[in-house]
């Protein structure tokens, strides 16, 4: 990709409802943290998990003493 169809995306994107935006931030921060594991490696485990039996629920998040 060259910097001028960089740019494009970043216009497009620009335009994006701060909905729209918001999802595609989330999704870039996911890709970015999958591909730098020395940074993360417990979050990159959990994002990696596809088995819903060892997910956390939100209540025990919101109830989590690191959650203040």
């Amino acid at each position: 990709m060259n910097i001028s169809e960089l740019e494009q995306i970043k216009e497009s994107l620009s335009q994006l409802s701060a909905e729209d935006q918001d999802h595609v931030a989330g999704f870039l921060l996911v890709e970015r943290l999958k591909r730098n594991r020395l940074v993360m490696p417990s979050l990159h485990k959990r994002v990696d998990d596809s088995d819903p039996e060892n997910w956390q629920t939100l209540k025990s998040v919101k109830a989590s003493p690191d959650n203040d």
